[in-house]
């Protein structure tokens, strides 16, 4: 597991220096990546199912993301999309790509389909947080002045 969290690590930072990310902040994205492929791993052994496993790897990283934040003072964006990228789905979109080129039509819609349903657990897992953040905060300074 230390071992994958390294790679995750590593491959998140690559991208955070793509991104341009400050170096402080670019270490604390690619922490985020580290926690969600950690997660993502785990639940995969646990449950044996991809897309679960997806979403709550992402629900993992984006609520680092959210915390680190707002503790940094930066927007949740530049953590969120650098630490998102080792679980990335890609190699479902070249297995689809694959299965497709050689004629296996039936493959690579079964590829397809998967690929989008793992990519749609990752949306989902996001927006749960976002949203729910969104709603702790709403929730917060209105709760003066509402009685």
């Amino acid at each position: 597991m230390l071992l994958q969290f390294i790679y995750a690590f590593f491959s998140t930072l690559g991208f955070a220096v793509i991104f341009n990310l400050e170096p402080r902040k670019a270490v604390t994205a690619s922490i985020g990546g580290g926690i969600g492929w950690i997660v993502y791993s785990y639940c995969l052994e646990m449950t044996q199912t991809e897309s679960t496993s997806f979403l709550l790897g992402a629900v993992a990283l984006t609520l680092f993301g959210e915390i680190m934040a707002r503790k940094m003072r930066t927007p949740v964006t530049s953590f969120v999309t650098a630490a998102l990228i080792p679980l990335v789905p890609g190699s479902g979109l070249y297995n689809t790509m694959l299965e497709s080129l050689s004629g296996n039509y039936s493959g690579a819609a079964s590829s397809l389909i998967n690929t989008m349903n793992n990519a749609g657990a990752l949306s989902i897992g996001i927006l749960l947080v976002f949203t729910g953040s969104r709603a702790y905060t709403y929730y917060q300074s209105t709760r003066g002045a509402i009685k």
